[in-house]
């Protein structure tokens, strides 16, 4: 019985280290989640935006994304992607955008003391847009922005310029 037993072990093992060779694609692995910023004027001297955590979330009709990011010193940047051409590789979104659902292309920027900047110009580029290899349901997008932003009273304004990278949505 022992020898029954080990056989349909080692049967399954070499099964389990055959790689399927069948349809020639290859899954490319998800990379961990990263951003790259630098916010520059108002309460921010060449700030170096460092990720912290993220949440990520489409519309309920699929036709919007928001991206909110955060650091551990508590500064906050809140991206709305709004349906206007789209979320593919290549798209970009415009700081203003409005779109057929009324819904607009914009960023809010919070320092650690809740000074909040509100976007006036600029753009949100997606470089990369593409099923989860692992997760079903579930995206992953990659981008590039480049936003000037003011405080509602116009007193003070910064820039925000950087790059996310497969984040899941």
């Amino acid at each position: 019985m022992k020898n029954v037993f080990f056989t349909c072990l080692l049967v399954c093992l070499i099964i389990s280290s055959c790689s399927k060779d069948d349809d020639n694609s290859e899954v490319v692995a998800a990379q961990d989640a990263t951003v790259s910023a630098t916010i520059n004027g108002g309460s921010f001297n060449d700030y170096s935006f460092d990720l912290g955590v993220y949440a990520t979330a489409r519309g309920t009709a699929g036709n919007t994304i928001s991206i909110d990011l955060a650091d551990p010193s508590g500064t906050s940047i809140n991206l709305f992607l709004n349906g206007t051409d789209g979320f593919d590789s290549g798209t970009v979104k415009t700081i203003g955008n409005v779109d057929s659902d009324s819904f607009k292309t914009n960023a809010v920027i919070r320092d650690s003391q809740s000074l909040t900047y509100f976007s006036s110009t600029g753009t949100i580029s997606i470089t990369g847009n593409r099923a989860h290899p692992t997760q079903t349901n579930l995206r992953l997008i990659s981008g590039t922005f480049n936003i000037n932003a003011a405080t509602i009273d116009g007193a003070s304004s910064t820039a925000l310029s950087g790059t996310f990278t497969e984040l899941e949505y």
